[in-house]
């Protein structure tokens, strides 16, 4: 046992995707095939200070860097995620995050809070002599981009996120632009189960959209759903186009990656 810290701090950026496919549906949930790179522009720090004679979680703040930030919905997430991190390590003390991910963007708002969470609270516990062990069932209780997020670097992400393999490829430059509107997890997964109901050989990437070339090198099966939900991305998208080789959106949207800017 070492002595503890007056305070333990993580950073987690937020994460990019150059890739997503819907592979199919397990217990309810969608399964996924996707290439995840981190986006440290965008990062979520959290402060934890432990208090060796409690066990309870008091966030005792909350900054966001981004507008238009909704507070207590995030807190009805992020608090019950804390208090069971804690439980896990058996730890108690108080919590300060400043939120630079923005929510509904694709980029892993709210799993990014939660994965620092995690690094920093397993750090107190392996000073205090407790096990300190990630383990796969615990990270995806967390949400299923916690995994990924906690594994940190570019990752091959598959199944409902549990499985996590280190990316091999070489990661593109790209840059990250955010569409107004936000958008909505749920409804764009549901929406993307009713086109394939209505036509299972649609193509929702919108590949040769977002690709001028028509090539599927990067790709995202929700894109036509989100565009639907929000135009607003289907026209940055668009925009984009005529500055980057390739342009995919991130997640469920509604950020919008270009890569490999045209000189």
């Amino acid at each position: 046992m070492r002595a503890l810290k007056s305070v333990y701090s993580a950073q987690v950026p937020s994460k990019a995707n150059l890739t997503l496919a819907v592979t199919g549906k397990r217990g309810g949930l969608h399964t996924l095939q996707m290439t995840v790179c981190p986006y440290p522009d965008f990062s979520d720090r959290v402060e934890f200070f432990p208090a060796t004679d409690s066990a309870d979680i008091e966030v005792e703040g909350v900054s966001a860097q981004f507008k238009d930030f909704d507070k207590d919905r995030f807190l009805d997430f992020y608090i019950p995620k804390a208090r069971a991190a804690a439980e896990r390590f058996g730890v108690g003390g108080r919590l300060r995050i400043y939120k630079g991910v923005p929510l509904g963007a694709g980029l892993g708002g709210s799993s990014a809070s939660v994965a620092a969470t995690v690094s920093a609270m397993s750090a107190c516990a392996c000073d205090l002599g407790e096990s300190a062990r990630l383990d796969d069932v615990f990270l995806l209780s967390m949400g299923s981009d916690v995994p990924c997020m906690t594994a940190g670097g570019a990752c091959v992400v598959e199944g409902v996120g549990e499985i996590v393999k280190p990316f091999s490829g070489t990661v593109p430059e790209f840059d990250v632009y955010i569409a107004e509107g936000g958008s909505d997890t749920a409804a764009c997964y549901a929406l993307y189960d009713r086109m394939k109901e209505e036509d299972p050989s649609c193509d929702t990437s919108l590949c040769s959209f977002e690709n001028k070339s028509g090539a599927k090198k990067y790709f995202n099966d929700l894109t036509a759903p989100a565009v639907a939900l929000n135009p607003n991305i289907g026209e940055l998208i668009r925009r984009l186009q005529r500055s980057y080789e390739h342009v995919v959106m991130s997640g469920s949207g509604s950020a919008v990656l270009g890569i490999n800017r045209i000189r």
